[in-house]
């Protein structure tokens, strides 16, 4: 999953680098129905796999502050809250940022 966005956003650098009319196809193209379903469904499946890699971080590998290792649930909630800040800080310096 991660992968094929990663080859889009090659292809999107690729087709940006050969010229206005090459970058603009482009774009008309992610536009279309048949791509953006395959985008959503991509883009669902990405945030499953990162809710259940944030799930196994506690219970894989048990991170210890005190005598015993902190609850999986802590740790989850820690790590999604990081991430939605992450996320915010990257939209705001994208689209009204410094």
């Amino acid at each position: 999953m991660s992968a094929l966005y990663g080859l889009i956003f090659l292809n999107l650098l690729r087709t940006l680098r050969a010229g206005q009319s090459a970058y603009t196809a482009f774009v008309d193209t992610m536009r279309t129905p048949p791509i953006l379903y395959v985008n959503l469904v991509l883009f669902a499946l990405l945030v499953w796999h990162a809710v259940t890699w944030f799930m196994l971080i506690g219970k894989a590998q048990p991170i210890q502050f005190t005598e015993r290792p902190l609850p999986w649930k802590s740790v989850f909630g820690v790590n999604v809250l990081l991430w939605i800040g992450v996320s915010a800080a990257v939209v705001y310096l994208i689209f009204g940022g410094v």
